[in-house]
């Protein structure tokens, strides 16, 4: 029993370190690309898209099920916010939502 315990411990161990601590995707916008990566531990979504600003950054939510890791994120814009949209999944994309309702998706792999 006491062997078995410690199996299991081992393999619970094992698996806890094998998971990801950041996920990462190359994004395309139209002749452009840039990289978008999640810090799970941490809960920091980074790109080095010149358009949204890191430090302005901000998660309003996550939601991880087995479609993927799905983050609601939002940067200051014309005073007010823009929201996005970030897929790290079997579809990985961007989306950015503005103002006017209009929405632009970026693919990403």
């Amino acid at each position: 029993m006491r062997n078995l315990i410690l199996l299991t411990l081992g393999f619970s161990l094992v698996g806890a370190m094998a998971q990801a601590d950041e996920v990462k995707m190359l994004c395309r916008r139209e002749k452009d690309s840039y990289v978008v990566t999640y810090d799970i531990v941490n809960n920091r979504l980074k790109t080095n898209n010149p358009n949204i600003p890191n430090n302005l950054l901000v998660i309003k939510r996550v939601q991880n099920d087995e479609d993927g890791i799905l983050i609601w994120s939002a940067v200051p814009a014309f005073g007010g916010e823009r929201d996005m949209l970030t897929l790290f999944g079997k579809e990985k994309w961007m989306k950015y939502f503005y103002g006017n309702g209009s929405e632009v998706t970026d693919k990403c792999m």
